[in-house]
């Protein structure tokens, strides 16, 4: 039931998403931007799930600190990339907070408190598929920025939207 409610919230957040979606420079989306390199050495590239899945392993690895082999809710908000401090700056903090929270809910498929390895493996690749709109079985930077969900979910979160 928490999944669900969880999964309801966010979706309810999308419309939003969707309207406070441009193609204007915003910290926000320079930051995602910045991401999306990340995953690819060229950028201009569109990743592949596997390249999508390992570097999402790799953020796994920095956000289990205990080494535990999962991530409870309080490593998986310490973790950031930076939305936080733009979240501070834009005075959504609070919507950020909750959009973690969401996150956390979709991705703790067992709704057991921690997200374990393979329930993050598996949200990876629900969310590459998700994302790849045009079903290429690649992610363009586009499609990243604009069907990521982590991407949707603090993008509306930081717009108050």
């Amino acid at each position: 039931m928490r999944i669900l409610t969880a999964t309801c919230a966010l979706f309810l957040a999308l419309p939003a998403a969707g309207i406070a979606q441009s193609d204007g420079s915003t910290p926000g989306r320079e930051l995602a931007e910045l991401i999306y390199g990340s995953i690819k050495d060229d950028p201009s590239d569109a990743a592949d799930m596997g390249e999508f899945v390992n570097f999402g392993q790799d953020i796994f690895v920095s956000m289990d600190y205990d080494e535990s082999g999962s991530i409870d809710l309080s490593e998986f908000t310490e973790w950031d990339f930076g939305f936080d401090f733009i979240a501070e700056d834009e005075g959504q903090q609070r919507a950020y907070q909750t959009a973690q929270k969401i996150i956390f809910a979709i991705w703790d498929h067992d709704g057991d408190s921690e997200i374990t390895e393979r329930e993050y493996n598996k949200s990876m690749v629900w969310d590459f598929r998700r994302a790849d709109t045009n079903d290429d079985a690649f992610l363009s930077r586009d499609e990243f920025l604009e069907g990521y969900v982590i991407n949707i979910a603090y993008r509306a979160a930081l717009t108050g939207q």
